[in-house]
């Protein structure tokens, strides 16, 4: 039982492995120039190893993007009950998130305009964005329509959940595109500006800095935890590595010891 564990650990810590090293190639030299060679290089791992964990390289393309996604999604779940079940408080929560992860790694900022980049001539990739991409401004919505009725005011909700969107799309690509233009606080700020005057609210710097902590609190928080277990699975991994396999240690328990000869 205890080998089985070991060796389910050790898939697991090669698959992220290859993930961390496609996301690494993308954002050094791009989507389409990333290969097999390049992911495992910035992997640290055999070339061989791919076929062994994934069907192929576009396999584990659409995997880390999913593993992307599912990141970003974890961080503003933890970010959204950190504030409480405000909407406002959660939507500027949200905001803060979408723009701590691209200021904490610009590296995953690259790697997700490079993904978005290929959406349109790839149909699996397509899909899952169109999916997810409707998701989020489903949820954008409904925190929209409950922040207008709670305050008894009329909005078009849909709109606005488009207007929203774009708008940190738009900030987010535009940061990428020219750093120098405006930095990530500015736009945070800016759209967090126009969530609380669209409910009626002055923006305070109470209100967006408790948003912004628990934004902060979320991606550090994971952050740190996912170093935490890269470096414990590595541990595993290396000692599976360098442990004699079942069949060689009985053939050495198995060898008849020689008795040491007297001079």
């Amino acid at each position: 039982m205890a080998t089985a564990a070991k060796r389910t650990k050790t898939i697991i810590a090669r698959r992220q492995d290859l993930i961390t090293g496609t996301i690494k190639s993308i954002a050094t030299i791009g989507y389409h120039n990333s290969t097999v060679q390049t992911i495992c290089e910035a992997a640290g791992l055999s070339r061989g190893l791919i076929g062994h964990y994934f069907k192929g390289k576009d396999d584990l393309l659409l995997e880390a993007f999913r593993h992307q996604t599912a990141e970003a999604d974890e961080d503003t779940k933890q970010a959204i009950r950190a504030v409480g079940t405000d909407p406002v408080q959660r939507l500027l929560a949200a905001t803060s998130v979408t723009f701590m992860r691209s200021a904490t790694s610009r590296e995953h900022a690259l790697v997700w305009l490079a993904f978005c980049g290929v959406v349109p001539w790839n149909s699996s990739m397509g899909e899952l964005h169109a999916k997810l991409y409707r998701r989020y401004r489903s949820w954008i919505q409904r925190m929209m329509e409950q922040a207008a009725e709670e305050r008894g005011i009329e909005i078009d909700a849909k709109r606005a959940a488009l207007t929203y969107a774009q708008m940190v799309d738009g900030f987010w690509m535009g940061w990428i595109m020219d750093g120098e233009a405006y930095s990530l606080d500015e736009a945070t700020e800016i759209v967090s500006d126009w969530v609380l005057n669209l409910f009626g609210e002055k923006p305070t710097s109470k209100r967006k800095a408790t948003a912004i902590k628990a934004a902060t609190d979320s991606v550090q928080g994971r952050i740190a935890k996912a170093a935490a277990e890269i470096d414990n699975d590595k541990q595993i991994a290396e000692s599976a590595d360098a442990a004699p396999s079942s069949a060689t240690s009985t053939a050495e328990r198995a060898k008849p010891r020689r008795k040491p000869t007297r001079t």
